[in-house]
C-alpha cells in the first residue's frame, strides 16, 4: 500500500481501538497475502498508528492517527543484567532494560525471524494488540515500538512488573493458594480480560505463563502473540501446540469461528490450577487433551457437541460418548466437584468455576456476567495476599526463570493430573 492508501485507511476506520486495532491487522495481513515486505518506512508509519492507539486507550479518549513520527530507538534503553535466553518457532529473546531518559525499568521483547517475511509484520502485530489493551491495571502497559538504529530489527517494550505467576507458583512448590487469594486474583484477571474484550481483543494464549506478578500483588495478562482481533477480517490460524492444557475445547476442535469465550475457559483453567496446584486438564496432544476434558467435565451430548462446530474428532467423541454411558452408577458425569471439594473452594466459588469451564460456549460465564457471580462480592481487595506479595530483590532473582516464558509465544504446559475412574482413551 502506498503512503496515500495508509493514510485514506486510517481517515476512514471508525473512532475506536477496537476499529483501529482491526484496521492496522488488515493492514498488516494485506502485506502478508501479498508478498510485500513492510519497509522500514511504512513500519514507522505502523508504529505511529500504534503509538495513537495506546494514547487512546490509555487517555480514554481518541486521538488523531498520525502517519509520520520518527520510530524509538533501541539506544534508548539500557540492557540490566545478562540476557534472559531465547526460544524457537515464534518465540523470541527478552531483556530487562531501562529507559536511558526517564530511567522507567521496562521489558524489551525481540521476535525470532520466520521465513516468508513475516517478521516484521508480526512484532508490529503483536505491538498493536499490546498497545490495544493498554490503560488498564491488570493488562501490561505499552510503551513503543524501538528499532536498532541500521538494521531491521524491532523490539516491543512494555512496562517491567515482575516474574510471571507460572514462577510465583513454582517458588511456592506447588501449594494451593487459598480460597481468598484466589478471588482477589481471578477478580484482577477477569476484569482484564473484560476489558481485553470490550476493545475487539480475543488473547488466545491465557495461562500463567503469560500473568506477571508484581510488586504487592497485582496482576498483569500479557504477551498477545496468539492474539485475534474480533473484527479483522482474515485473522490468522492459533496453532495451540505446546499450551493444551489451557485451551478451550472449541479450538481443539477445530472451530475457526471462536471468540472471547475461549479466554474466560483458560481463565477457569487458571483457577481451577490456583486452588490445586495443577493444571485441571493435562492432556500430551490435542486430542488426549480433549479426552482428558471430557473425563472430568463430562463428554457432551450430541446438541453440546455440535455446538463446539467440530471439524475434527467426531469418530472419538462417539466412542468416548459410549464408553461414558457404560459407566452409568460410578458416579456423576461432571467430576469437577471431586477435583476441588468444598473445602477447598466455596459453593459460590464452584458457581464460578464451573461456570468458566462449561464445555458448551453458549451456557460459558462471559468475563461480564462471571464478575457479577455473588462469590465476587466479598470484599477482600485490601486484603494481603501472602503468597503474591513478591519483593523487589525476590523479582530481581526470580526473573531470569519468569520472563522469557510471560512474554515469548510459546511456552510450556505443566502436565499431570490425579483423578479417579479414569476413562481408558
Amino acid at each position: 500500500m502506498s503512503a496515500a492508501e495508509v493514510e485514506t485507511v486510517a481517515a476512514s476506520v471508525t473512532d475506536t481501538v477496537a476499529a483501529r486495532l482491526a484496521a492496522i491487522c488488515d493492514m498488516i495481513q494485506g502485506h502478508r497475502a501479498s508478498g510485500t515486505p513492510i519497509s522500514a518506512r511504512r513500519a514507522a508509519a505502523i508504529s505511529a498508528m500504534i503509538d495513537d492507539v495506546a494514547a487512546t486507550a490509555a487517555e480514554g479518549r481518541p486521538r488523531a492517527f498520525r502517519r509520520k513520527r520518527r520510530m524509538a530507538s533501541a539506544r534508548g534503553y539500557k540492557q540490566e543484567g545478562r540476557r534472559l535466553g531465547q526460544q524457537g518457532g515464534s518465540g523470541g529473546v527478552v531483556v530487562m532494560a531501562r529507559h536511558r531518559a526517564t530511567g522507567r525499568a521496562v521489558a524489551v521483547k525481540s521476535l525470532h525471524r520466520r521465513s516468508g517475511g513475516s517478521y516484521v509484520g508480526d512484532v508490529l502485530r503483536e505491538a498493536c494488540f499490546t498497545a490495544a489493551g493498554g490503560g488498564h491495571p491488570s493488562l501490561v502497559t505499552f510503551r513503543t515500538v524501538a528499532r536498532k538504529p541500521g538494521t531491521t530489527d524491532y523490539s516491543i517494550v512494555t512496562d517491567y512488573v515482575g516474574p510471571s505467576l507460572r514462577a510465583v507458583m513454582g517458588d511456592r512448590g506447588g501449594r494451593p493458594f487459598p480460597e481468598a487469594e484466589v478471588r482477589r486474583i481471578m477478580r484482577q484477571l477477569l476484569a482484564g480480560a473484560a476489558a481485553m474484550h470490550g476493545r475487539g481483543i480475543v488473547h488466545r494464549d491465557v495461562r500463567p505463563d503469560n500473568i506477571l506478578v508484581g510488586d504487592g500483588g497485582a496482576v498483569k495478562i500479557c504477551n498477545y502473540g496468539a492474539a485475534k482481533s474480533m473484527a479483522e477480517k482474515d485473522p490468522p490460524c492459533y496453532d495451540p501446540a505446546g499450551t493444551c492444557a489451557y485451551v478451550a475445547p472449541e479450538v481443539l476442535v477445530k472451530n475457526a469461528d471462536h471468540g472471547e469465550l475461549v479466554d474466560t475457559w483458560s481463565l477457569g483453567c487458571v483457577m481451577a490450577e490456583l486452588l490445586t496446584g495443577k493444571p485441571p486438564f493435562a492432556g500430551e496432544d490435542e486430542a488426549h487433551q480433549l479426552f482428558k476434558i471430557f473425563d472430568v467435565v463430562g463428554v457432551p451430548c450430541r446438541r453440546a457437541w455440535q455446538a463446539l462446530k467440530p471439524q475434527v474428532h467426531d469418530d472419538k467423541v462417539q466412542l468416548w460418548r459410549a464408553r461414558q454411558h457404560r459407566r452409568v452408577g460410578l458416579g456423576p458425569r461432571n467430576r469437577l466437584r471431586e477435583l476441588i471439594p468444598e473445602e477447598t473452594l466455596s459453593g459460590e466459588g464452584f458457581q464460578v468455576l464451573k461456570g468458566l469451564l462449561s464445555c458448551d460456549p453458549e451456557k460459558r460465564l462471559t468475563t461480564a456476567t462471571a464478575l457479577q457471580c455473588p462469590w465476587f462480592t466479598e470484599d477482600d481487595d485490601d486484603a494481603p495476599v501472602s503468597g503474591m506479595i513478591i519483593t523487589v530483590s525476590k523479582i530481581g532473582s526470580m526473573a531470569s526463570k519468569s520472563l522469557l516464558l510471560a512474554m515469548s509465544s510459546i511456552g510450556c504446559a505443566l502436565a499431570g493430573l490425579l483423578r479417579p475412574k479414569a476413562l481408558r482413551l
